[in-house]
C-alpha cells in the first residue's frame, strides 16, 4: 500500500510535467512561423469581370469550390483605398503590403495574386486577401 505523502508526490511531478510540455508546446505554436501565401502555385488564372459574373450567378457552389485557393486576378483597377485595390467590375483585393502613393493608379491594368476568401452580398463584391502584384 503506498504511502499518502508518495501519492501527493507523483501527482505533483506528474502535473510539473503536464505544465511543461503545455509550455513548451505553446511557445513552439507563438514562434512559428507564418505560412508565405505570396509564394504559393496559383490553382488558376482568370479576369476580374468572368470571376465577378461566375460568382454573381452561383454564390455558394463557387465559394465552396474555391474558397481559400490561390488565384491571379487581372482586371482594370477602380480605386486604391489604404490596403484595397479594387477591380472592375467588383474584386476586393487586400493588399499584403499597402500600395506606395501613385504605385497602383485607377485606369491601369493589373495582375493580382491572393487568396479567394468568397463573396460579400452586402457590396456585390468577390474578396480576396493577401494579395501581391505580378510583374
Amino acid at each position: 500500500m503506498m504511502k499518502p505523502f508518495a501519492s501527493r508526490k507523483s501527482i505533483l511531478v506528474l502535473g510539473f510535467l503536464g505544465v511543461l510540455v503545455a509550455a513548451f508546446y505553446g511557445l513552439s505554436e507563438f514562434n512559428r512561423t507564418a505560412v508565405d501565401r505570396t509564394l504559393e502555385e496559383t490553382s488558376m488564372e482568370i479576369k476580374a469581370r468572368e470571376l465577378h459574373e461566375q460568382f454573381g450567378g452561383e454564390a455558394v457552389e463557387m465559394t465552396s469550390s474555391w474558397l481559400n485557393e490561390i488565384i491571379e486576378v487581372s482586371g482594370e483597377v477602380k480605386s486604391v483605398q489604404g490596403k484595397t485595390v479594387l477591380l472592375i467590375p467588383g474584386v476586393a483585393c487586400g493588399m499584403e503590403i499597402p500600395p506606395h502613393e501613385g504605385e497602383i493608379k485607377a485606369g491601369e491594368v493589373i495582375v493580382l495574386k491572393g487568396r479567394l476568401l468568397g463573396f460579400d452580398d452586402l457590396f456585390n463584391e468577390v474578396q480576396m486577401d493577401f494579395c501581391v502584384q505580378v510583374h
